[in-house]
């Protein structure tokens, strides 16, 4: 019998708080196997011997073994949704109106899942900030990037390595005048948290692009803006996750452009002329 199966069935008996580490199992499955039985402790805010109890319940020795059974069955379910998007249909037209549609879908799914006064916080937060230190490694490190770009035409002051290790140290300097903007999908990347937890230590307030879940990233984040679950953490390739992530970096980034001091028009001219002394271009 399967870890959720075992979950599912065993649900009405359990006590409040091993409810809330089946509750987190259920909605966390991808990222909750990676965990250690702490880590999973502090982001369910129960204690560990509570997870002890709750693994025994369910019929396992050990909390190890219950994590194994919880890795196959992540892995199963992986194999079948890649192998149901190859199979979306035969020919080359008809694969590409299905990737729009569900580009469109997971776009609308972002402003489902967040007020525009979410997007309007944060923009408040980044403009603000005396600095902006951006966190996101492996396929979420693209958004980072291309947030970075878009706020240095902003004349914000941003932080950033593609080194995770280096971003750790990066953050020893973030302080309460600065913001921090990691970007997630998981919301368990381990650079990325230790990142924000140390810049956190420091007084900087955290903003999050993550998904909709309850993630020890999410758990330490001053601001979320919630990206659909539109795919297994553990996947082959970032796709769909991706453009939505990629949308809500917009839309922070027209926010911020809306309510900045100087005039956008102005300050594209202005990048633009720094190019002209060498004939270079900036496209």
């Amino acid at each position: 019998m399967s870890c959720l199966v075992r979950i599912e069935q065993s649900y009405p008996s359990l006590t409040a708080s091993e409810q809330k580490i089946a509750d987190f199992l259920t909605q966390n499955a991808e990222s909750a196997f990676k965990m250690s039985i702490h880590e999973m402790a502090a982001a369910v805010n129960v204690s560990p011997s509570s997870i002890t109890r709750f693994v025994r319940k369910l019929g396992y020795k050990t909390f190890g073994e219950m994590r194994i059974e919880l890795v196959r069955e992540v892995d199963a379910s992986i194999v079948s949704d890649f192998n149901m998007a190859l199979q979306w249909s035969t020919t080359q037209d008809t694969l590409s109106q299905h990737f729009i549609q569900n580009i469109g879908n997971v776009c609308s799914g972002v402003l489902s899942l967040n007020e525009m006064s979410r997007f309007r916080e944060a923009a408040s937060l980044i403009g603000r900030a005396q600095a902006v230190y951006l966190f996101g490694v492996g396929a979420s490190s693209l958004m980072a990037q291309d947030l970075l770009q878009k706020l240095l035409k902003l004349r914000k002051r941003c932080i950033y390595t593609m080194d995770g290790n280096l971003g750790i140290q990066n953050a020893i300097t973030a302080g309460k005048e600065d913001v921090v903007i990691a970007v997630s999908y998981g919301g368990s990347t381990n650079e990325v948290n230790l990142a924000v937890r140390q810049a956190k230590e420091n007084g900087c307030p955290a903003l999050a692009v993550t998904r909709y879940a309850q993630t020890p990233l999410s758990a330490m984040s001053d601001l979320c803006l919630y990206i659909p679950n539109v795919e297994q953490v553990t996947k082959i390739a970032a796709i769909f996750s991706r453009y939505a992530q990629l949308f809500a970096v917009d839309v922070i980034f027209l926010n911020l452009a809306q309510v900045a001091e100087d005039d956008p028009a102005k300050l594209l001219e202005q990048y633009r002329e720094l190019w002209r002394p060498q004939g270079g271009s900036p496209y």
